[in-house]
């Protein structure tokens, strides 16, 4: 999650009020917590190995992380 909001902290804040960046960090705060219920439903019903269902729902916020921390350095 600290990975997460450092594309956030990196801009400045004539650009955005701060109101707003408290609003999606909350937002994707609760977008893990559901995506991680939903990862550890969908592995009980589908029989997926416990790793790959727990592992899941970082995995893709991190890849998201790191392509808007990407995305935040070429700009």
């Amino acid at each position: 999650m600290m990975v997460l909001a450092l594309p956030f902290a990196h801009l400045q804040s004539r650009q955005a009020g701060v109101g707003a960046k408290i609003f999606a960090g909350i937002m994707l705060g609760i977008l893990f917590y559901f995506l991680n219920r939903l990862f550890s439903h969908l592995g009980l019903l589908n029989d997926w190995p416990p790793l790959a269902s727990a592992v899941m729902p970082t995995v893709i916020f991190l890849s998201g992380a790191m392509g808007m921390m990407w995305w935040q350095e070429r700009r």
